[in-house]
């Protein structure tokens, strides 16, 4: 275990009822122990006061009180960290949380790292690696369904599906290891028995891997483009999603020039959206720029919302929008019905669902979120056990089928076996990469330096 006491401030900065500061290592007890004075009773006693909640003050180096304060000291290994951990909730406000973190690294803490709670965690063997990761997607959950998912990965379900398609695989490294190492020339084992255990891998693999692009929407959120000329309403649309003026409308077109990006929570699941730059041809170099922006945004989005005046002609620009929709994921919004339309829905067909709106007295926002609810039905998501939510899982799995994908290839072509165990082995090794079976600081870095310190 680590030598180093660490201490941080675990709760958000700015003032509010409570704030915790956290310690863990060693020097936990032999702190808090010095440092904590009960306003009823003995000092803390590592035993008897084990995950017990004590009332008093922390006092400084020279006596005077610095905070009123409850402490819980937790003796390792049964603690987050599997090392002694001690948390000080104290008043949140500015003064006493910086006060008790000094007064920790005067006594000997050392400040704590980004993720490095978390990270001795996985370090000790409390949790695999892709358990730690999912102790930030709880952080950083934007709706119900991602933090479900979060606390499932927290309870081992990934590390659950890769050690069952590891141990499948290590049945067939194990099978071929004896052929290739126990068997005389000509009495190699037959080569199905090691398929079977491979073919069964790939399977498991493929049916993680099917559900990235759910998870991706998951944790993410439905990545949402909002297109249409200028001054049809697009940012009177994203004001009323937000419920806030979050974007400026006007009545000179034009006014959006650059992306403006909101994450709206929408029941199960999350809305990114992007109101962008109106389409149009423009001599002015910002605005071309911002329409530019817009029309690349539409090959990325996972959901389209093209915007159409019914007030205005339909005209060649409408013409270009239906075209960037054409085949993708979208809903046409149909805006200011309060006034005469100038034509009629026919002109957009049956391929995308149609809903008939007026920002300017918002009608119609109810029917746009039933319609969205109901393009992405979050059943198919409740039914998956496990989803894979991260990138570098995703990619993991990827490069683990692409491995065994050429193993198979080979021992079915009759290569002799010791050349397939080098592919079949790195699928092995990089599903373990996954969990953390063997992993490099370089990955570690990458993994934790997304925490938040004191986490």
């Amino acid at each position: 275990m680590e030598e180093r006491t660490i201490a941080a401030i675990s709760t958000p900065s700015g003032t509010g009822g409570i704030s915790i500061v956290r310690m863990s290592g060693n020097k936990s007890y032999e702190i808090i122990k010095e440092i904590f004075r009960p306003i009823v009773g003995k000092k803390i006693d590592r035993d008897k006061d084990n995950r017990k909640m004590r009332y008093g003050n922390i006092v400084d180096i020279d006596g005077e009180i610095i905070d009123e304060v409850m402490v819980c000291f937790m003796k390792g290994p049964y603690t987050y960290t599997r090392e002694d951990i001690c948390e000080i909730n104290c008043h949140g406000s500015f003064v006493s949380v910086k006060k008790i973190l000094n007064l920790l690294l005067d006594k000997g803490c050392d400040l704590a790292e980004g993720g490095e709670f978390t990270k001795r965690a996985f370090l000790n063997g409390r949790i695999d690696l892709s358990q730690a990761e999912a102790v930030l997607d709880i952080i950083n959950a934007t709706n119900d369904l991602s933090q479900k998912e979060g606390v499932n990965q927290l309870n081992g379900a990934l590390r659950k599906k890769i050690n069952d398609i590891r141990n499948s695989l290590l049945e067939a490294l194990s099978r071929l290891e004896y052929s290739i190492n126990f068997t005389e020339d000509g009495e190699d084992l037959s080569p199905d028995e090691i398929i079977k255990y491979m073919d069964d891998a790939k399977l498991m693999i493929d049916k993680l891997l099917s559900t990235s692009n759910k998870g991706k929407i998951l944790r993410d959120g439905i990545n949402t483009t909002i297109i249409g000329k200028p001054n049809v309403g697009k940012s009177s649309l994203l004001n009323n999603l937000l419920n806030e003026n979050r974007a400026i409308v006007t009545d000179i077109p034009g006014t959006t020039r650059d992306l403006i990006t909101e994450y709206i929570s929408f029941g199960d699941f999350t809305l990114k959206v992007n109101d962008t730059a109106g389409i149009r041809d423009t001599e002015d170099l910002v605005e071309k720029i911002g329409v530019d922006k817009s029309i690349e945004l539409v090959d990325k989005s996972d959901l389209i919302i093209a915007i159409f005046d019914t007030s205005r002609d339909f005209d060649e620009e409408d013409e270009k929008i239906l075209a960037l929709i054409n085949g993708k994921n979208a809903i046409i919004i149909l805006n200011k019905v309060d006034l005469s339309p100038k034509f009629d829905e026919s002109k957009f067909g049956l391929e995308h669902k149609i809903v008939k709106t007026s920002m300017t007295n918002e009608e119609g926002i109810d029917l746009l979120e039933a319609a969205i609810t109901e393009m992405f039905d979050t059943k198919d998501l409740k039914r998956e056990s496990v989803l894979i939510t991260n990138t570098r899982h995703e990619r993991l799995l990827k490069q683990a089928s692409s491995k065994l994908n050429e193993s198979l290839t080979d021992i079915k072509r009759g290569i002799p076996l010791d050349a397939c165990e080098v592919d079949l082995r790195g699928a092995y090794d990089d599903l373990g990469l996954i969990i953390g079976e063997s992993v490099s600081d370089e990955i570690m870095d990458k993994v934790f330096k997304e925490f938040c310190v004191g986490k």
